[in-house]
């Protein structure tokens, strides 16, 4: 896909202000609503203790999406089972030292660890992690929650040059690496829809 520089400044402007967002609610978050006309800070702090603009776990998982997306750029499919392999595998290392990961993908990451290890490799796949977030929904009868729409952003600026349905169909794979839940795969290929139209 070739991108213009306007364009290109829109598409790091997409991750940037997800970034920033994401570091200034990180010191609130899952605290008691502040206040109308509190003053809101990059202050840090918060349950996990992030540091003043250190983001959470939505956008470190975001990232391991977009960097993926570059390295398989230039293949017909962004979102191959080789790009869906990178990005979990990354997941998995991030997860290993992070702050905080959501409950429901921590959770799969240990059971698609759990897999590989079985299967007798030291890495895992992608169809680790879709089995993983498969059994977790028939276990628990429900894996829709917000963590797969909160790093959707990338997939869509790797679909701009693409029709929409084909963006929604990919969205509601990388959800399914962690949420299994058709209402969480619809939510992040509607979501993802939006971030590109228009560009």
């Amino acid at each position: 896909m070739k991108l213009n520089s306007l364009q290109n400044d829109r598409a790091a402007g997409v991750l940037v202000a997800m970034a920033a967002g994401d570091a200034l609610g990180a010191g609130y978050e899952f605290g008691a609503p502040l206040p109308d006309g509190a003053e809101v800070t990059m202050k840090g702090g918060g349950p996990f203790g992030f540091e003043p603009a250190e983001w959470t776990d939505d956008t470190s998982m975001a990232i391991s999406i977009a960097e993926a997306l570059v390295e398989s750029s230039s293949t017909p499919a962004p979102n191959s089972t080789a790009a869906q392999t990178r990005i979990v595998q990354s997941w998995t290392s991030w997860a290993a030292e992070a702050k905080d990961v959501g409950a429901q993908t921590s959770s799969v990451i240990a059971a698609a660890r759990s897999l590989a290890s079985t299967a007798g490799r030291s890495t895992v796949q992608a169809a680790d992690f879709t089995a993983a977030a498969a059994d977790f929904h028939t276990r628990t009868g429900r894996s829709g929650g917000n963590g797969s729409l909160m790093r959707t952003a990338p997939l869509a600026l790797a679909y701009l040059d693409r029709d929409p349905a084909e963006l929604m169909t990919q969205a509601g794979v990388i959800s399914a690496l962690t949420h299994a839940d058709p209402d969480a795969q619809e939510a992040c290929g509607r979501c993802a829809s939006l971030f590109g139209r228009p560009f």
